[in-house]
């Protein structure tokens, strides 16, 4: 919530990692309105994040690969979901930091590195030819787009 309504503002809150973005004043019924979207969005979707042989599950927080469970940390699990909501675009150390460490500042860059290179250990992810975690240079990490069908 934010007293700012300018473009400019609303666009930089959603560029950073901002799910929505309200201008004071605002109505209860919109207010209720929009937790209710965002608590849905929260729940992840029904259908599995598939790429190639990997899939996540989100109702079940299991994931698999070449339709052989992989074991992963619950730290391991919400990088990938995490990544995984953001497929197709870059996620930032930042935003990485603030969703799945839940650190709001001062949050090491060190950390998400080192999960993703145990992530990819164990997807068997080469990161110099990866298929699912890819890196982009002095930006973050990105996942593609899910299969479709």
């Amino acid at each position: 919530m934010s007293a700012y309504g300018r473009d400019e503002t609303i666009a930089r809150a959603l560029e950073v990692g901002a799910a929505d973005y309200v201008v004071k004043p605002f109505s209860s019924t919109e207010l209720v309105a929009r937790v209710e979207v965002a608590l849905r969005k929260r729940a992840g979707p029904d259908k599995p994040y598939r790429v190639g042989d990997l899939a996540i599950h989100h109702g079940e927080r299991r994931v698999s690969l070449a339709g052989r469970p992989v074991q992963l940390t619950p730290t391991e699990y919400d990088l990938l979901n995490a990544l995984a909501a953001n497929a197709g675009r870059v996620s930032t150390l930042d935003y990485l930091l603030r969703r799945v460490w839940r650190s709001r500042r001062g949050g090491s860059p060190r950390i998400v590195r080192v999960y993703v290179k145990r992530l990819r250990d164990k997807l068997g992810d080469d990161p110099k030819n990866p298929t699912y975690v890819f890196t982009e240079p002095r930006a973050g990490y990105r996942m593609p787009r899910p299969d479709d069908g």
